[in-house]
């Protein structure tokens, strides 16, 4: 391993052991190349997540934000609209790119055909979308073969395989998503509603927004999309927020990584309600952030004794 944080894989061996010691022996962890394994996924997440830390860091081109350009990053795209003051178009365009996420090999083609009429169209940006929803999907039945085509369209990302890319299931994505975001009528609005409701500690603020996001198709009947989204506002400074939980309820990979790492079985009768408190736990160990603990679980429980890297 190279790179940013390859010199803490000893540090997260030893942490590791602490975790065996204050829980008692887990099984999941029973051997010393399972305890590398693991340390080797815990600094992988957090590279991934310093790369955004690091993007903050940097300029931005405009063309980040066009889909229509060889260069779109909806990531740095939703950097560069905030500096600009349009807060709303960052956060809508995080939506975008939580939602169809980037894939392992078209990266960011599939978020940027839609977001952008594939490139015979409009822009689909907060304010175009606001002017015209009904616009929006007759532009995906207009174009349903070729989101039919993952060849032309594009693929979701691994976290957002599951996905429906009929335009009838995205458009009520879209739709219920806008709801939310301008249910106060932005949302600067919504976080001033938060905090008015739950105060301003960013634990509580995150928890009030994953808890409000349930009515929106394909993010609110499960935890990831949520959880993604929420993350990344909170990474890219949109939102001062942190998950406080890992929220393991209706988790599929973390859940599968707790259940191996207490139990020694992926698929343990235990529920993650059950064992939330235990992972989260975790973290007061580790001291790298909730998230980094659900990501890392995940992708050591597809391959927990050889390390493999995975985008996510």
């Amino acid at each position: 391993m190279v790179g940013i944080h390859k010199d803490r894989v000893n540090e997260f061996l030893g942490r590791i052991g602490q975790v065996d010691a204050q829980f008692g022996p887990l099984s999941g962890i029973a051997t010393a190349q399972r305890r590398l394994c693991w340390a080797h996924q815990i600094v992988s997440s957090l590279r991934r997540i310093s790369y955004t830390d690091t993007l903050l860091m940097r300029g931005v081109d405009p063309a980040r934000c066009d889909p229509h350009s060889g260069i779109f990053d909806p990531v740095r795209g939703a950097l560069h609209l905030q500096r600009h003051g349009q807060l709303d178009e960052a956060v809508w365009l995080t939506f975008i790119l939580t939602h169809f996420g980037k894939h392992a090999a078209d990266e960011w083609k599939l978020a940027g055909n839609v977001y952008g009429t594939f490139g015979a169209g409009p822009v689909w940006t907060f304010t175009h979308y606001s002017a015209d929803p009904n616009a929006f999907e007759s532009m995906l039945t207009a174009n349903s073969g070729r989101l039919a085509d993952a060849n032309v369209s594009g693929s979701f990302s691994n976290h957002r395989k599951f996905q429906s890319k009929k335009p009838q299931a995205i458009a009520k994505t879209f739709r219920t998503y806008y709801a939310w975001q301008t249910e106060f009528g932005g949302f600067r609005e919504r976080m001033i509603a938060t905090h008015a409701s739950v105060g301003q500690e960013p634990r509580a603020a995150f928890d009030a927004l994953y808890n409000s996001m349930k009515g929106v198709f394909g993010f609110g009947g499960g935890r990831l999309g949520r959880f993604d989204f929420l993350t990344m506002l909170g990474k890219l400074q949109l939102a001062p927020i942190t998950p406080g939980s890992v929220y393991l309820d209706k988790a599929t990979g973390p859940l599968a990584g707790a259940r191996l790492l207490f139990f020694g079985d992926r698929e343990h009768h235990i529920t993650g309600r059950a064992l939330e408190s235990r992972i989260d736990a975790l973290d007061e160990v580790f001291g790298v952030g909730k998230q980094v603990i659900e990501d890392s679980l995940c992708n050591w429980q597809k391959s927990p004794d050889v390390y493999e890297y995975f985008r996510g």
